[in-house]
């Protein structure tokens, strides 16, 4: 079966494609599905995308990262299925998505954030008033099947398609090799965090849990980001900034004694998938995470990691974290079996591989019309 995957980003760039359906075709690939992927970015819109300002140059390669995706629409034919993750532009309402489904080729939808919510980015106002976040409805409705990332999600889509199904964004095992317990076992306790530019300020949340913390129990913080120049100018404790690169994405996160996921009950937040915590679970690293949206559902608490709401609750759970070296231990294995029993990629990817061959199958089959009057 022959795929169009139409992205949003380079491939192996962005953790929304690659912990969703990167990870998915690598696996069904070897049951004879053949994906092509397609990103509506190129590689220079892709570097100065978030950068501030240069407004001409972002429209210039924008008008021609349409013009790409009108000349990949008029190629969908010659593919069994195809696959959308998010929107097929970054901006414009869902014109796109209507000439693919005028060539009649299944279209199966993928989305992991509530992306029919307004959202401003602080690099890009401009163009965020032209995103039409509610052409999502549309496209629910023009797509043949709709996956998304948890079940709030779904609760959304399923308004707008009968055909909804959650696949929860996934950790491939082969990349994420359990972690060796010896590498956690630092002279200074370290304290992790990975994220995006646009999270990074999430941190903030909990400084004054964190500077409260370092008057009774030293430790440093690791700051995975995109870049490794990190300053929390309020910070009472070390940090240490370390610039993202897929290569390293595990191995960063090796040293790290306790993973960090404080989240603001606001915006788009509580409906997201929160990658970053399944990487710590699928690493061993026991994480303490804020206690909003769908993070009950990996966490249990005070079994495979440990749920926080305010700075009183942030504080004691990770002394006792500090403090008992086996009960660190405990919940990291817990945590990697979650991952390995519940949010594997060799777990969901069968059922990925079911809904394209039921979408195409059941494009394939006559209509009830034409078989009355044949």
């Amino acid at each position: 079966m022959k795929v169009l995957a139409l992205v949003t980003a380079l491939y192996d760039t962005s953790p929304g494609q690659r912990f969703r359906i990167e990870q998915w075709a690598r696996y069904l690939e070897r049951d004879g599905f053949e994906f092509t992927f397609v990103p509506f970015a190129d590689r220079r819109l892709d570097e100065v995308l978030y950068l501030p300002g240069r407004q001409m140059e972002k429209a210039s390669l924008m008008l021609a990262a349409l013009g790409r995706r009108l000349s990949t629409v008029i190629k969908a034919g010659r593919f069994d299925a195809v696959f959308l993750y998010r929107e097929a532009s970054l901006v414009g309402p869902a014109f796109i998505e209507r000439l693919l489904a005028a060539r009649r080729v299944p279209l199966i939808y993928d989305f992991d954030d509530p992306i029919w919510l307004s959202y401003k980015s602080p690099s890009n106002g401009f163009f965020s008033k032209l995103k039409c976040p509610k052409k999502t409805i549309s496209i629910c409705r023009l797509a043949n099947h709709v996956i998304t990332g948890n079940r709030l999600l779904a609760e959304w889509a399923s308004q707008h398609n009968s055909q909804v199904t959650v696949i929860p964004s996934t950790i491939d095992l082969d990349q994420y090799p359990a972690r060796p317990e010896s590498s956690s076992q630092n002279d200074t306790m370290t304290l992790g965090w990975t994220g995006s530019h646009s999270t990074l300020p999430f941190l903030d949340l909990i400084i004054d849990a964190l500077n409260e913390l370092a008057q009774t129990h030293p430790f440093r913080v690791v700051v995975v980001a995109h870049t490794e120049d990190i300053h929390i100018p309020a910070a009472k404790f070390e940090v240490v900034g370390r610039k993202w690169t897929a290569e390293r994405e595990a191995t960063d996160l090796y040293d790290v004694d306790i993973g960090l996921g404080p989240f603001p009950d606001s915006g788009w937040t509580p409906w997201r998938c929160h990658g970053k915590v399944l990487q710590y679970m699928a690493l061993g690293i026991p994480c303490v995470v804020s206690r909003l949206g769908i993070l009950p559902d990996y966490i249990n608490d005070g079994h495979n990691g440990m749920l926080a709401g305010d700075a009183n609750e942030w504080v004691a759970k990770l002394k006792r974290l500090i403090d008992d070296v086996t009960l660190r231990r405990t919940l990291g294995r817990a945590g990697r079996q979650t991952i390995e029993e519940r949010y594997s990629a060799n777990v969901w990817a069968p059922k990925f591989g079911e809904i394209l061959r039921s979408a195409v199958d059941a494009a394939r089959r006559p209509s009830r019309r034409v078989m009355q009057t044949t």
